[in-house]
């Protein structure tokens, strides 16, 4: 007989993986008769966001999640709000939906909303991690992953954008975006430093950061660049995977004495 506790990891990652089966039926729908039927890849992000409300509203306790938190929280007398990352990681997903559906129509004003969707990620992450660079740089545990986080996306955003996006003023429309999703990717990778917390809620948290900045990447050079890198086919089905890994990754955390967050 299935435990209950088994049913609240079970639900949500059939949902979150439907999502994704869903994107890949989309897809091979596009290789067969080369158009894309956007309902069907609506209802992939319809899917994973259900699941992320799933997750929040019947998969985690909060007193058990934040008490994860505040215990793998290498820094003294320093409580992280981790009620923001409950609650804005589902209004990201909402907000990622409608940018989903925006984007089909105006690419502009669905830009906009994806705009909005990462300052909501970025909200979200500052319930498990500092956004204080004092914090982690008088931290030994801390310091490594701020300063390699750093050091890359600082180089990584600017190069990603004058080669593979920038073509003229035309494509000065998106570097607020540009910024926004580079803050949001640098800001996720602050969280590997944390490792009192389970690996795979960590590193699903960082590989969905990087999906997010290689899937907008492909959109920004289909769109303006010179030299063209042909993996459109992958835009989607990156896009889905990104955002089920960075919902669903708060059913593998775990402190170090094995305790979960869900429910009993």
């Amino acid at each position: 007989m299935i435990s209950q506790r088994s049913k609240r990891f079970i639900l949500p990652m059939i949902l979150g993986s439907t999502g994704f089966l869903t994107i890949l039926i989309s897809e091979l729908i596009v290789q067969i008769q080369g158009s894309k039927i956007v309902e069907v890849t609506w209802l992939a992000s319809f899917l994973i966001m259900v699941s992320t409300v799933v997750i929040r509203f019947y998969s985690i306790n909060p007193t058990r999640f934040n008490q994860i938190i505040q215990i793998t929280n290498p820094v003294e007398n320093q409580r992280l709000n981790s009620s923001r990352f409950l609650n804005w990681i589902v209004v990201a997903m909402v907000i990622g939906l409608i940018a989903t559906v925006t984007i089909a129509y105006n690419f502009i004003i669905g830009m906009l909303v994806y705009l909005i969707m990462q300052i909501c990620l970025i909200i979200s992450f500052s319930g498990i991690v500092s956004f204080r660079p004092s914090v982690f740089l008088a931290n030994s545990k801390l310091r490594h992953s701020f300063i390699l986080s750093l050091v890359f996306w600082v180089i990584a955003i600017p190069l990603i954008y004058f080669t593979l996006i920038y073509n003229g003023t035309e494509s000065l429309v998106v570097v607020p975006y540009v910024i926004a999703i580079g803050t949001m990717a640098c800001i996720s990778w602050f969280g590997l430093g944390y490792d009192q917390r389970s690996k795979a809620f960590r590193w699903m948290i960082i590989a969905a950061s990087l999906l997010f900045v290689f899937s907008d990447t492909l959109i920004g050079n289909a769109r303006f660049g010179q030299i063209h890198i042909k993996l459109n086919q992958l835009i989607d089905i990156t896009y889905v995977l990104n955002i089920l890994l960075m919902s669903h990754a708060i059913l593998f955390l775990k402190d170090g004495s094995g305790n979960t967050p869900f429910k009993t």
